[in-house]
């Protein structure tokens, strides 16, 4: 049952009108939305709004729906599971499209909480992307995702809204087109959100089976939406890498986390593309039987 919860906040002594919007299936994620309201409420720059979407998936529906609702000049999109760093992300995130007009989006560097166990944390420095430094000054860095970033309202609405039919890689999608438009997409400084990774292996392992799964389906039902993903440390962003090199580059990154001792990365690159080839076996299971 779709469910859309909606929340809002008296406006300050503001002109800059920002509504946050949280996609979450069952509202609640263990108690971390509520952890996130009140974070949010304690911003320097409060949000005139906080829209909560549950019940609808994909991610990328349910954050359409939540700006459909929404009424602020810019739009802060957190997922469910994330947590703010201090009481300056909103407006830190926000100040670059005030200041300059290269800026399309921006985001927090991120981090995992405090609290995390030594699985977590070793994870974290294995696994591309699961971190990125807090910078001293404004960076372009492709390391901009859903787990928290600002955009205008007008851009967002101007790129296309968000894909609401792909389970995966509405990150990348949402980049690309920012950037096509002419637009930077920037890791502001002196800001840092918390994304937390699985508590242990077997949950590592689900999630990137998962994910290897989700790829294999968006390729076959939006191949052209299959673009490259970088460390998030390069200036230069490249959209497409041809399939075979992909394969390549996976076998070689197998044989060097093994050699390198990096064996959480290993089986979360197993897992991974466990996922993506019995999802592709799948697919040619289906198409083949579509065609007698």
């Amino acid at each position: 049952m779709q469910n859309i919860s909606l929340e809002k906040i008296d406006v300050l002594a503001c002109s800059s009108k920002v509504s946050v919007i949280i996609p979450s299936l069952d509202g609640h994620r263990d108690g971390n939305i509520d952890i996130l309201k009140h974070q949010i409420l304690s911003q320097t720059l409060k949000p005139i709004e906080i829209i909560v979407v549950s019940g609808i998936h994909p991610n990328g529906k349910a954050r359409n729906e939540g700006v459909k609702k929404a009424s602020g000049d810019f739009y802060v999109f957190i997922d469910d599971d994330a947590t703010l760093g201090n009481e300056n992300v909103i407006e830190n995130l926000i100040k670059p499209f005030l200041e300059r007009n290269d800026v399309g989006m921006t985001g927090p560097s991120q981090l995992i909480p405090d609290d995390s166990n030594k699985f977590q944390i070793s994870a974290a420095r294995q696994i591309p992307r699961s971190l990125f430094p807090v910078q001293s000054s404004i960076v372009d860095s492709d390391m901009v995702c859903h787990m928290c970033l600002a955009m205008p309202a007008k851009l967002f609405k101007e790129v296309g809204w968000e894909n609401p039919d792909i389970v995966s890689g509405t990150d990348p999608d949402l980049r690309v087109r920012v950037r096509r438009a002419g637009y930077r997409i920037c890791v502001v400084p002196q800001t840092w959100a918390y994304h937390p990774m699985p508590k242990n292996l077997v949950g590592l392992m689900k999630l990137a089976y998962f994910k290897g799964k989700n790829s294999a389906i968006v390729r076959k039902t939006h191949p052209h939406l299959i673009f490259e993903l970088d460390s998030g440390f390069n200036i230069g962003f490249s959209e497409k890498i041809n399939f075979p090199y992909r394969i390549m580059r996976k076998i070689i990154n197998l044989m060097t986390t093994l050699l390198n001792f990096r064996f959480i990365l290993f089986f979360y690159l197993i897992s991974y593309s466990a996922g993506n080839i019995l999802q592709s076996f799948g697919n040619l299971l289906n198409r083949s039987h579509g065609n007698k």
